[in-house]
Protein backbone atom coordinates (compact mmCIF):
# COMPACT_ATOMS: atom_id res chain seq x y z
CA UNK A 1 0.00 0.00 0.00
CA UNK A 2 2.79 2.42 0.94
CA UNK A 3 4.67 1.63 -2.28
CA UNK A 4 1.53 2.30 -4.34
CA UNK A 5 0.88 5.59 -2.52
CA UNK A 6 4.49 6.75 -2.93
CA UNK A 7 4.65 5.85 -6.61
CA UNK A 8 1.18 7.18 -7.50
CA UNK A 9 1.16 10.46 -5.60
CA UNK A 10 4.81 11.36 -4.96
CA UNK A 11 7.07 9.99 -7.69
CA UNK A 12 4.79 9.79 -10.73
CA UNK A 13 3.38 13.35 -10.45
CA UNK A 14 6.93 14.73 -10.27
CA UNK A 15 7.85 12.61 -13.29
CA UNK A 16 4.75 13.95 -15.09
CA UNK A 17 5.86 17.54 -14.49
CA UNK A 18 9.33 16.74 -15.84
CA UNK A 19 7.73 15.12 -18.88
CA UNK A 20 5.46 18.13 -19.36
CA UNK A 21 8.39 20.52 -19.11
CA UNK A 22 11.01 18.65 -21.13
CA UNK A 23 9.41 15.77 -23.02
CA UNK A 24 6.11 17.11 -24.36
CA UNK A 25 5.57 16.09 -27.98
CA UNK A 26 5.78 18.99 -30.39
CA UNK A 27 7.25 21.34 -27.79
CA UNK A 28 10.85 22.51 -28.03
CA UNK A 29 12.24 22.79 -24.50
CA UNK A 30 14.88 25.31 -25.48
CA UNK A 31 12.18 27.52 -27.01
CA UNK A 32 10.14 27.23 -23.81
CA UNK A 33 13.15 28.28 -21.76
CA UNK A 34 13.86 31.16 -24.13
CA UNK A 35 10.26 32.34 -23.86
CA UNK A 36 10.37 32.20 -20.08
CA UNK A 37 13.68 34.04 -19.93
CA UNK A 38 12.51 36.56 -22.50
CA UNK A 39 9.20 37.25 -20.78
CA UNK A 40 9.26 40.50 -18.82
CA UNK A 41 6.42 39.30 -16.56
CA UNK A 42 8.24 36.08 -15.70
CA UNK A 43 11.51 37.89 -14.99
CA UNK A 44 9.70 40.37 -12.78
CA UNK A 45 7.91 37.59 -10.88
CA UNK A 46 11.24 35.83 -10.21
CA UNK A 47 12.83 39.09 -9.06
CA UNK A 48 9.79 39.96 -6.93
CA UNK A 49 9.83 36.52 -5.28
CA UNK A 50 13.53 36.65 -4.37
CA UNK A 51 13.29 40.30 -3.35
CA UNK A 52 10.30 39.63 -1.10
CA UNK A 53 11.85 36.50 0.42
CA UNK A 54 15.07 38.32 1.36
CA UNK A 55 13.28 41.38 2.76
CA UNK A 56 10.83 39.23 4.71
CA UNK A 57 13.64 37.31 6.40
CA UNK A 58 15.15 40.61 7.60
CA UNK A 59 11.93 42.18 8.86
CA UNK A 60 10.55 38.99 10.44
CA UNK A 61 13.82 38.47 12.33
CA UNK A 62 13.76 42.05 13.63
CA UNK A 63 10.19 41.76 14.91
CA UNK A 64 10.45 38.11 15.94
CA UNK A 65 13.65 38.51 17.95
CA UNK A 66 12.21 41.57 19.70
CA UNK A 67 9.14 39.51 20.62
CA UNK A 68 11.29 36.70 21.98
CA UNK A 69 13.37 39.18 23.98
CA UNK A 70 10.39 40.82 25.67
CA UNK A 71 8.71 37.46 26.35
CA UNK A 72 11.72 35.53 27.64
CA UNK A 73 14.61 37.91 28.39
CA UNK A 74 13.42 41.37 29.45
CA UNK A 75 11.01 41.95 32.32
CA UNK A 76 7.99 43.62 30.71
CA UNK A 77 4.68 44.33 32.41
CA UNK A 78 1.70 42.48 30.95
CA UNK A 79 3.83 39.79 29.29
CA UNK A 80 0.96 37.29 29.60
CA UNK A 81 -1.23 39.47 27.39
CA UNK A 82 1.67 40.11 25.04
CA UNK A 83 2.10 36.35 24.67
CA UNK A 84 -1.55 35.98 23.60
CA UNK A 85 -1.14 38.75 21.01
CA UNK A 86 2.07 37.31 19.59
CA UNK A 87 0.47 33.85 19.38
CA UNK A 88 -2.41 35.03 17.17
CA UNK A 89 -0.60 34.19 13.86
CA UNK A 90 -0.85 30.51 14.84
CA UNK A 91 -4.66 30.70 14.35
CA UNK A 92 -5.02 33.94 12.37
CA UNK A 93 -2.91 32.87 9.42
CA UNK A 94 -2.65 32.44 5.65
CA UNK A 95 -5.64 33.55 3.58
CA UNK A 96 -7.73 34.37 6.69
CA UNK A 97 -5.12 36.77 8.06
CA UNK A 98 -4.38 38.31 4.66
CA UNK A 99 -8.10 38.96 4.24
CA UNK A 100 -8.19 40.59 7.68
CA UNK A 101 -5.30 42.89 6.77
CA UNK A 102 -7.05 43.84 3.54
CA UNK A 103 -10.24 44.74 5.40
CA UNK A 104 -8.36 46.90 7.88
CA UNK A 105 -5.74 48.58 5.68
CA UNK A 106 -6.98 48.02 2.13
CA UNK A 107 -8.82 50.30 -0.26
CA UNK A 108 -12.09 50.08 1.68
CA UNK A 109 -10.53 49.41 5.09
CA UNK A 110 -11.28 51.29 8.32
CA UNK A 111 -7.70 52.52 8.67
CA UNK A 112 -7.74 53.92 5.13
CA UNK A 113 -11.04 55.69 5.82
CA UNK A 114 -9.56 57.10 9.02
CA UNK A 115 -6.50 58.46 7.19
CA UNK A 116 -8.64 60.11 4.51
CA UNK A 117 -10.31 62.19 7.24
CA UNK A 118 -6.97 63.97 7.68
CA UNK A 119 -5.76 63.67 4.11
CA UNK A 120 -8.63 63.59 1.58
CA UNK A 121 -6.14 63.33 -1.30
CA UNK A 122 -4.68 60.07 0.04
CA UNK A 123 -4.55 57.29 -2.51
CA UNK A 124 -7.06 54.71 -1.26
CA UNK A 125 -4.85 51.94 -2.66
CA UNK A 126 -1.83 52.92 -0.53
CA UNK A 127 -1.82 49.48 1.09
CA UNK A 128 -0.98 47.49 -2.03
CA UNK A 129 2.01 46.14 -3.89
CA UNK A 130 5.21 44.88 -2.33
CA UNK A 131 5.04 47.11 0.80
CA UNK A 132 1.65 45.64 1.74
CA UNK A 133 2.87 42.06 1.17
CA UNK A 134 6.01 42.77 3.21
CA UNK A 135 4.03 44.27 6.11
CA UNK A 136 1.68 41.29 6.19
CA UNK A 137 4.56 38.80 6.04
CA UNK A 138 6.45 40.62 8.78
CA UNK A 139 3.68 40.25 11.34
CA UNK A 140 2.21 36.91 10.21
CA UNK A 141 5.40 34.82 10.01
CA UNK A 142 6.76 35.56 13.48
CA UNK A 143 5.07 32.42 14.80
CA UNK A 144 8.25 30.56 13.83
CA UNK A 145 10.12 32.66 16.40
CA UNK A 146 7.28 32.27 18.90
CA UNK A 147 7.45 28.48 18.66
CA UNK A 148 11.13 27.70 18.10
CA UNK A 149 13.36 30.61 19.11
CA UNK A 150 11.56 30.99 22.45
CA UNK A 151 12.29 27.32 23.17
CA UNK A 152 15.96 27.86 22.27
CA UNK A 153 16.45 30.92 24.48
CA UNK A 154 15.07 29.04 27.49
CA UNK A 155 17.97 26.61 27.22
CA UNK A 156 20.65 29.33 27.34
CA UNK A 157 22.85 29.12 30.46
CA UNK A 158 21.84 32.14 32.57
CA UNK A 159 25.23 32.13 34.33
CA UNK A 160 26.79 33.52 31.13
CA UNK A 161 24.23 36.34 31.21
CA UNK A 162 25.02 37.04 34.86
CA UNK A 163 28.74 37.15 34.07
CA UNK A 164 28.20 39.73 31.33
CA UNK A 165 25.98 41.81 33.60
CA UNK A 166 28.60 41.74 36.38
CA UNK A 167 31.10 43.22 33.92
CA UNK A 168 28.77 46.18 33.31
CA UNK A 169 27.05 45.11 30.09
CA UNK A 170 23.58 46.60 29.57
CA UNK A 171 20.60 44.25 29.11
CA UNK A 172 20.42 45.04 25.40
CA UNK A 173 24.14 44.49 24.86
CA UNK A 174 23.97 41.25 26.85
CA UNK A 175 21.17 39.96 24.63
CA UNK A 176 23.09 40.85 21.45
CA UNK A 177 26.57 39.70 22.55
CA UNK A 178 25.76 36.70 24.76
CA UNK A 179 22.30 35.28 24.01
CA UNK A 180 22.04 35.91 20.27
CA UNK A 181 25.24 34.01 19.32
CA UNK A 182 24.03 30.98 21.29
CA UNK A 183 20.63 30.84 19.62
CA UNK A 184 22.06 31.83 16.21
CA UNK A 185 21.72 28.31 14.67
CA UNK A 186 18.03 28.24 15.60
CA UNK A 187 17.56 31.76 14.24
CA UNK A 188 19.26 30.72 11.00
CA UNK A 189 17.06 27.64 10.68
CA UNK A 190 13.95 29.74 11.32
CA UNK A 191 15.16 32.30 8.76
CA UNK A 192 15.35 29.55 6.15
CA UNK A 193 11.81 28.45 7.06
CA UNK A 194 10.61 32.04 6.59
CA UNK A 195 12.50 32.28 3.29
CA UNK A 196 10.94 29.01 2.10
CA UNK A 197 7.40 30.03 3.09
CA UNK A 198 7.78 33.40 1.36
CA UNK A 199 9.21 31.74 -1.72
CA UNK A 200 6.11 29.59 -2.25
CA UNK A 201 3.40 31.93 -0.89
CA UNK A 202 0.33 32.72 -2.95
CA UNK A 203 -2.40 34.36 -0.83
CA UNK A 204 -0.53 37.53 0.18
CA UNK A 205 0.54 38.66 -3.31
CA UNK A 206 -2.79 37.55 -4.82
CA UNK A 207 -4.86 39.64 -2.39
CA UNK A 208 -2.51 42.50 -1.47
CA UNK A 209 -0.07 42.63 -4.38
CA UNK A 210 -2.34 44.45 -6.79
CA UNK A 211 -1.80 44.45 -10.55
CA UNK A 212 1.84 45.50 -10.52
CA UNK A 213 3.30 42.99 -8.03
CA UNK A 214 3.19 39.31 -8.91
CA UNK A 215 5.19 36.40 -7.54
CA UNK A 216 6.11 33.02 -8.98
CA UNK A 217 3.09 31.05 -7.74
CA UNK A 218 0.75 33.57 -9.37
CA UNK A 219 2.68 33.39 -12.63
CA UNK A 220 2.46 29.58 -12.62
CA UNK A 221 -1.32 29.75 -12.18
CA UNK A 222 -1.61 32.33 -14.99
CA UNK A 223 0.41 30.18 -17.39
CA UNK A 224 -1.60 27.09 -16.45
CA UNK A 225 -4.88 28.94 -17.00
CA UNK A 226 -3.95 30.01 -20.56
CA UNK A 227 -2.93 26.49 -21.54
CA UNK A 228 0.87 26.93 -21.45
CA UNK A 229 1.38 23.81 -19.35
CA UNK A 230 4.99 23.44 -20.53
CA UNK A 231 5.93 26.90 -19.29
CA UNK A 232 3.93 26.45 -16.07
CA UNK A 233 5.60 23.10 -15.37
CA UNK A 234 9.07 24.47 -16.05
CA UNK A 235 8.48 27.48 -13.79
CA UNK A 236 7.05 25.18 -11.09
CA UNK A 237 10.23 23.12 -11.28
CA UNK A 238 12.33 26.27 -10.82
CA UNK A 239 10.31 26.98 -7.69
CA UNK A 240 10.75 23.39 -6.53
CA UNK A 241 14.52 23.44 -7.06
CA UNK A 242 14.74 26.69 -5.08
CA UNK A 243 12.76 25.08 -2.26
CA UNK A 244 15.06 22.03 -2.41
CA UNK A 245 18.16 24.20 -1.99
CA UNK A 246 16.64 25.88 1.07
CA UNK A 247 15.61 22.48 2.48
CA UNK A 248 19.13 21.08 2.05
CA UNK A 249 20.53 24.11 3.87
CA UNK A 250 18.12 23.43 6.73
CA UNK A 251 19.22 19.79 6.83
CA UNK A 252 22.88 20.83 6.88
CA UNK A 253 22.26 23.18 9.81
CA UNK A 254 20.35 20.50 11.70
CA UNK A 255 23.11 17.94 11.05
CA UNK A 256 25.59 20.21 12.78
CA UNK A 257 23.54 19.73 15.92
CA UNK A 258 24.15 23.15 17.49
CA UNK A 259 20.70 24.38 18.24
CA UNK A 260 21.10 25.20 21.91
CA UNK A 261 23.59 26.74 24.23
CA UNK A 262 24.67 23.40 25.62
CA UNK A 263 23.01 20.14 26.57
CA UNK A 264 23.15 21.02 30.27
CA UNK A 265 21.94 24.32 31.69
CA UNK A 266 23.17 24.82 35.29
CA UNK A 267 21.16 28.01 35.73
CA UNK A 268 17.74 28.39 34.04
CA UNK A 269 17.08 31.52 32.02
CA UNK A 270 15.59 34.40 34.03
CA UNK A 271 14.15 37.72 32.99
CA UNK A 272 16.24 40.87 33.36
CA UNK A 273 14.83 44.19 34.47
CA UNK A 274 15.87 47.21 32.39
CA UNK A 275 17.16 49.82 34.84
CA UNK A 276 17.43 52.74 32.43
CA UNK A 277 14.02 54.52 32.54
CA UNK A 278 14.23 55.74 28.94
CA UNK A 279 15.19 52.33 27.54
CA UNK A 280 12.61 50.60 29.73
CA UNK A 281 9.87 52.98 28.57
CA UNK A 282 10.84 52.55 24.91
CA UNK A 283 10.80 48.75 25.17
CA UNK A 284 7.38 48.81 26.85
CA UNK A 285 6.04 51.25 24.24
CA UNK A 286 7.21 49.13 21.31
CA UNK A 287 5.84 45.98 22.95
CA UNK A 288 2.40 47.51 23.42
CA UNK A 289 2.38 48.96 19.88
CA UNK A 290 3.14 45.48 18.54
CA UNK A 291 0.30 44.09 20.62
CA UNK A 292 -2.11 46.57 19.05
CA UNK A 293 -0.84 45.72 15.56
CA UNK A 294 -1.51 42.03 16.18
CA UNK A 295 -4.87 42.41 17.92
CA UNK A 296 -6.49 45.06 15.68
CA UNK A 297 -6.97 42.95 12.49
CA UNK A 298 -8.29 40.01 14.54
CA UNK A 299 -10.67 42.18 16.58
CA UNK A 300 -11.97 44.18 13.61
CA UNK A 301 -12.41 41.08 11.44
CA UNK A 302 -14.62 39.51 14.10
CA UNK A 303 -16.46 42.75 15.00
CA UNK A 304 -17.14 43.80 11.39
CA UNK A 305 -18.49 40.36 10.52
CA UNK A 306 -21.55 41.39 12.55
CA UNK A 307 -21.95 44.77 10.79
CA UNK A 308 -24.51 45.37 8.03
CA UNK A 309 -22.95 45.37 4.60
CA UNK A 310 -24.00 48.94 3.79
CA UNK A 311 -22.46 50.35 6.96
CA UNK A 312 -19.10 48.84 5.99
CA UNK A 313 -19.14 50.99 2.87
CA UNK A 314 -20.50 54.22 4.36
CA UNK A 315 -19.37 54.39 8.00
CA UNK A 316 -15.91 54.64 9.50
CA UNK A 317 -16.89 52.30 12.31
CA UNK A 318 -20.29 50.57 12.12
CA UNK A 319 -22.78 51.78 14.71
CA UNK A 320 -25.09 48.79 14.44
CA UNK A 321 -24.35 45.10 14.64
CA UNK A 322 -26.51 42.21 13.59
CA UNK A 323 -26.55 38.45 13.07
CA UNK A 324 -28.04 38.84 9.58
CA UNK A 325 -24.68 38.20 7.89
CA UNK A 326 -24.32 34.86 9.65
CA UNK A 327 -27.96 33.96 9.05
CA UNK A 328 -27.54 34.79 5.37
CA UNK A 329 -24.41 32.67 5.06
CA UNK A 330 -25.61 29.70 7.09
CA UNK A 331 -29.05 29.60 5.47
CA UNK A 332 -27.84 29.67 1.86
CA UNK A 333 -26.62 26.44 0.29
CA UNK A 334 -24.18 28.29 -1.98
CA UNK A 335 -22.44 29.76 1.07
CA UNK A 336 -22.74 26.77 3.38
CA UNK A 337 -21.14 24.42 0.85
CA UNK A 338 -17.58 25.88 1.16
CA UNK A 339 -17.80 25.53 4.96
CA UNK A 340 -18.98 21.92 4.74
CA UNK A 341 -16.44 21.16 2.00
CA UNK A 342 -13.54 22.47 4.08
CA UNK A 343 -14.63 20.60 7.21
CA UNK A 344 -15.28 17.33 5.36
CA UNK A 345 -12.07 17.51 3.32
CA UNK A 346 -10.07 18.56 6.39
CA UNK A 347 -11.38 15.81 8.66
CA UNK A 348 -11.15 13.08 6.01
CA UNK A 349 -7.68 14.12 4.84
CA UNK A 350 -6.27 14.41 8.36
CA UNK A 351 -7.82 11.08 9.42
CA UNK A 352 -6.44 9.18 6.44
CA UNK A 353 -3.02 10.84 6.65
CA UNK A 354 -2.74 10.14 10.38
CA UNK A 355 -3.39 6.44 9.75
CA UNK A 356 -0.80 6.36 6.96
CA UNK A 357 1.81 8.38 8.85
CA UNK A 358 1.46 6.52 12.16
CA UNK A 359 1.78 3.19 10.35
CA UNK A 360 4.70 4.39 8.20
CA UNK A 361 6.67 6.00 11.05
CA UNK A 362 6.17 2.89 13.21
CA UNK A 363 7.43 0.75 10.33
CA UNK A 364 10.46 3.01 9.86
CA UNK A 365 11.28 3.09 13.59
CA UNK A 366 11.13 -0.72 13.94
CA UNK A 367 12.97 -1.61 10.74
CA UNK A 368 16.30 0.10 10.21
CA UNK A 369 17.32 -0.96 6.70
CA UNK A 370 17.63 0.43 3.19
CA UNK A 371 13.89 0.00 2.52
CA UNK A 372 12.85 1.97 5.59
CA UNK A 373 15.36 4.68 4.65
CA UNK A 374 13.92 4.82 1.12
CA UNK A 375 10.40 5.03 2.55
CA UNK A 376 11.43 7.86 4.88
CA UNK A 377 13.05 9.72 1.98
CA UNK A 378 9.90 9.28 -0.12
CA UNK A 379 7.65 10.68 2.60
CA UNK A 380 9.81 13.81 2.82
CA UNK A 381 9.61 14.55 -0.92
CA UNK A 382 6.63 16.96 -0.54
CA UNK A 383 8.76 19.12 1.76
CA UNK A 384 10.47 20.53 -1.33
CA UNK A 385 7.29 20.64 -3.43
CA UNK A 386 5.58 24.05 -3.15
CA UNK A 387 1.78 24.03 -3.24
CA UNK A 388 1.84 25.31 -6.81
CA UNK A 389 4.13 22.45 -7.90
CA UNK A 390 1.96 19.87 -6.10
CA UNK A 391 -1.09 21.18 -7.96
CA UNK A 392 0.63 21.33 -11.36
CA UNK A 393 2.07 17.83 -10.90
CA UNK A 394 -1.36 16.33 -10.13
CA UNK A 395 -2.87 18.11 -13.14
CA UNK A 396 -0.09 16.85 -15.40
CA UNK A 397 -0.25 13.30 -14.04
CA UNK A 398 -3.98 12.66 -13.89
CA UNK A 399 -5.71 14.80 -16.51
CA UNK A 400 -6.40 11.58 -18.46
CA UNK A 401 -7.36 8.04 -17.39
CA UNK A 402 -4.37 6.44 -15.69
CA UNK A 403 -3.80 2.78 -14.70
CA UNK A 404 -2.09 3.85 -11.46
CA UNK A 405 -5.48 5.01 -10.17
CA UNK A 406 -7.40 2.20 -11.90
CA UNK A 407 -8.23 4.11 -15.07
CA UNK A 408 -9.77 7.11 -13.32
CA UNK A 409 -9.23 10.83 -13.96
CA UNK A 410 -8.44 13.08 -11.00
CA UNK A 411 -8.57 16.46 -12.74
CA UNK A 412 -11.98 18.01 -12.08
CA UNK A 413 -12.91 15.42 -9.46
CA UNK A 414 -13.81 16.04 -5.82
CA UNK A 415 -10.94 13.95 -4.40
CA UNK A 416 -8.10 15.78 -6.17
CA UNK A 417 -8.15 18.55 -3.56
CA UNK A 418 -8.02 16.24 -0.49
CA UNK A 419 -5.19 14.34 -2.18
CA UNK A 420 -3.29 17.60 -2.70
CA UNK A 421 -3.92 18.56 0.93
CA UNK A 422 -2.60 15.18 2.03
CA UNK A 423 0.60 15.63 0.03
CA UNK A 424 1.11 19.14 1.43
CA UNK A 425 0.73 18.11 5.10
CA UNK A 426 2.54 14.75 4.79
CA UNK A 427 6.17 15.71 5.59
CA UNK A 428 5.38 17.73 8.72
CA UNK A 429 3.18 14.93 10.02
CA UNK A 430 5.92 12.38 9.41
CA UNK A 431 8.55 14.61 11.02
CA UNK A 432 6.57 15.21 14.22
CA UNK A 433 5.36 11.63 14.56
CA UNK A 434 8.86 10.26 13.88
CA UNK A 435 10.24 12.45 16.68
CA UNK A 436 7.54 11.17 19.03
CA UNK A 437 8.16 7.57 17.96
CA UNK A 438 11.92 7.94 18.55
CA UNK A 439 11.31 9.15 22.10
CA UNK A 440 9.49 5.95 23.11
CA UNK A 441 11.17 3.73 25.69
CA UNK A 442 12.26 0.55 23.79
CA UNK A 443 12.05 -1.53 26.99
CA UNK A 444 8.24 -1.24 26.85
CA UNK A 445 8.24 -3.11 23.56
CA UNK A 446 10.65 -5.70 24.90
CA UNK A 447 8.55 -6.19 28.01
CA UNK A 448 5.43 -6.79 25.92
CA UNK A 449 7.17 -9.35 23.73
CA UNK A 450 8.60 -11.16 26.75
CA UNK A 451 5.02 -11.67 27.93
CA UNK A 452 4.05 -13.18 24.58
CA UNK A 453 2.23 -10.20 23.08
CA UNK A 454 2.15 -9.86 19.30
CA UNK A 455 3.54 -6.80 17.53
CA UNK A 456 0.06 -5.53 16.66
CA UNK A 457 -1.15 -5.98 20.25
CA UNK A 458 1.87 -4.06 21.59
CA UNK A 459 1.26 -1.29 19.07
CA UNK A 460 -2.46 -1.07 19.92
CA UNK A 461 -2.19 -1.31 23.72
CA UNK A 462 1.19 0.33 24.45
CA UNK A 463 2.57 2.42 21.57
CA UNK A 464 -0.68 4.02 20.38
CA UNK A 465 -1.89 5.21 23.83
CA UNK A 466 1.49 6.83 24.52
CA UNK A 467 1.51 8.54 21.12
CA UNK A 468 -2.15 9.61 21.36
CA UNK A 469 -1.47 13.16 22.70
CA UNK A 470 0.98 13.87 19.88
CA UNK A 471 -1.36 12.34 17.28
CA UNK A 472 -4.27 14.50 18.46
CA UNK A 473 -2.23 17.72 18.46
CA UNK A 474 -0.63 17.01 15.07
CA UNK A 475 -4.05 16.25 13.61
CA UNK A 476 -5.47 19.50 15.00
CA UNK A 477 -2.54 21.53 13.69
CA UNK A 478 -2.83 20.12 10.19
CA UNK A 479 -6.62 20.52 10.18
CA UNK A 480 -6.17 24.26 10.74
CA UNK A 481 -3.56 24.25 7.96
CA UNK A 482 -6.11 22.77 5.56
CA UNK A 483 -8.78 25.30 6.61
CA UNK A 484 -6.39 28.13 5.67
CA UNK A 485 -4.84 26.50 2.59
CA UNK A 486 -5.18 28.54 -0.58
CA UNK A 487 -2.34 27.82 -3.03
CA UNK A 488 -3.26 24.27 -4.08
CA UNK A 489 -6.96 25.13 -3.71
CA UNK A 490 -6.72 27.95 -6.25
CA UNK A 491 -5.30 25.53 -8.84
CA UNK A 492 -7.48 22.48 -8.21
CA UNK A 493 -10.90 23.47 -6.86
CA UNK A 494 -14.09 23.03 -8.87
CA UNK A 495 -17.79 23.65 -8.32
CA UNK A 496 -18.14 20.49 -6.24
CA UNK A 497 -15.33 21.08 -3.71
CA UNK A 498 -14.92 24.87 -3.39
CA UNK A 499 -13.16 25.41 -0.02
CA UNK A 500 -13.45 28.28 2.44
CA UNK A 501 -10.25 29.99 1.33
CA UNK A 502 -11.37 30.25 -2.28
CA UNK A 503 -14.84 31.46 -1.26
CA UNK A 504 -13.28 34.11 0.94
CA UNK A 505 -10.99 35.45 -1.79
CA UNK A 506 -13.84 35.38 -4.31
CA UNK A 507 -15.79 37.75 -2.06
CA UNK A 508 -12.78 40.02 -1.55
CA UNK A 509 -12.30 40.33 -5.29
CA UNK A 510 -15.72 41.96 -5.75
CA UNK A 511 -15.29 45.06 -3.54
CA UNK A 512 -18.03 47.05 -5.27
CA UNK A 513 -20.68 45.02 -3.46
CA UNK A 514 -20.58 45.77 0.28
CA UNK A 515 -22.49 42.59 1.02
CA UNK A 516 -19.63 40.59 -0.44
CA UNK A 517 -17.19 42.20 2.00
CA UNK A 518 -19.48 41.35 4.91
CA UNK A 519 -19.72 37.74 3.74
CA UNK A 520 -15.96 37.46 3.38
CA UNK A 521 -15.57 38.69 6.96
CA UNK A 522 -18.03 36.04 8.10
CA UNK A 523 -16.03 33.35 6.28
CA UNK A 524 -12.81 34.61 7.91
CA UNK A 525 -14.39 34.58 11.37
CA UNK A 526 -15.75 31.08 10.83
CA UNK A 527 -12.29 29.83 9.85
CA UNK A 528 -10.76 31.41 12.97
CA UNK A 529 -13.51 30.00 15.18
CA UNK A 530 -13.12 26.50 13.74
CA UNK A 531 -9.34 26.62 14.08
CA UNK A 532 -9.52 27.91 17.65
CA UNK A 533 -12.10 25.30 18.71
CA UNK A 534 -10.15 22.46 17.13
CA UNK A 535 -6.92 23.53 18.84
CA UNK A 536 -8.64 23.89 22.23
CA UNK A 537 -10.41 20.52 21.92
CA UNK A 538 -7.18 18.85 20.81
CA UNK A 539 -5.29 20.32 23.74
CA UNK A 540 -8.00 19.09 26.13
CA UNK A 541 -8.04 15.63 24.60
CA UNK A 542 -4.24 15.40 24.53
CA UNK A 543 -4.02 16.30 28.23
CA UNK A 544 -6.56 13.60 29.02
CA UNK A 545 -4.70 11.07 26.89
CA UNK A 546 -1.45 12.00 28.62
CA UNK A 547 -2.99 11.30 32.03
CA UNK A 548 -4.40 7.95 30.81
CA UNK A 549 -1.00 6.96 29.39
CA UNK A 550 0.68 7.92 32.64
CA UNK A 551 -1.68 5.72 34.68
Amino acid sequence: MLIWLAVSFLYYPVFAVLREAFGQEGVNTSETIDRLVGSKNVRESVYNTLFMACLTVITVNIVGLFQVAILEFFSVRGSKYLKIAFATPIVFTSVTAISGYWFVYGEFGIFTKFLTLFNPDLNAKWFAGWPAVLIANTFLMTYFHFLFVRAAIRRVDFSTVEAARSLGASPGLTFIKIVLPVIAPTVLAVSLLVFLETLVQFAAPAILGGRDFRMLSQMILSLQSIGRTDMASLLALVLGVSALIVFLLMQWIEARGKFTGGTKTPVPMQKIRIRNPLSNGLVHLLAYVLTIIYFVPVFLTIAFSFAPGKSLATELFPTTFTLKNYISILSTDRHVEPIINSIVMGVSTVSVMLCICVFATHLIAKNKNIWSSLLEFSLFIPWVLPGALVAVSLISAYDLPNPLIFGNVLLGSYVILPIAYGIVILPVMVRLLSAAMASLDPTLDDAGRSLGATGFYIFRRITLPILAPVIVLVGAMKFTTILNEYTASAFLYNANNTPLGVAMVANINDPRDPEYRAKALVFATIVMALAFCVVMIAEKLSLGKTEEAAT
